[in-house]
């Protein structure tokens, strides 16, 4: 089971939100401003329904030797993942629908926003790293990206 807080007892989850992408702590970006931090009960719940239901790897990634998967992607760069955050998104997102995005890093609080937003802000993403899970709200995928390149689509299992 994937546990992103194993590292602590939770006091420390969240204490870095100044790691997050600049938009996220700026109150006079329109983008930064539909961003919502979520606190550790509800980035428990969250876990519980997504991250938790997967095997783990060494380390926080998921195991996906041992759990099938729906697709893997490579991006090359940031402007390839730029495109490639779009496209998985459009595809698994409903207009108007918001994602959390979890962080591979227990220290930044987990954020959910309008995917519109995560789709105009992919690179700010993916340079605050580490890895991290984009999950669209309501739905049933959970997007894995790591820094290596390889973002791998998965269904979350049942519970």
């Amino acid at each position: 089971m994937v546990e992103a807080e194993c590292m602590t007892d939770g006091s420390s989850y969240g204490s870095r939100p100044e790691y997050l992408p600049d938009f996220m702590n700026d109150p006079h970006d329109d983008d930064g401003r539909q961003v919502v931090k979520l606190d550790l009960a509800e980035n428990r719940a969250l876990a519980a329904a997504t991250l938790s239901r997967f095997p783990a790897a060494t380390g926080d990634v998921i195991d996906f030797e041992s759990t099938p998967f729906e697709n893997r992607l490579w991006w090359d760069d940031e402007e390839h993942w730029t495109r490639m955050a779009a496209d998985l998104l459009s595809s698994h997102v409903q207009r108007g629908e918001r994602i959390a995005v979890i962080w591979g890093n227990y220290l930044m609080p987990v954020v959910t926003m309008p995917a519109d937003v995560a789709v105009r802000r992919a690179r700010d993403i993916l340079d605050a790293g580490p890895h991290f899970w984009m999950h669209p709200l309501g739905g049933s995928v959970l997007i894995e990206c790591l820094m290596d390149g390889q973002v791998t689509v998965a269904t979350i299992p049942s519970s």
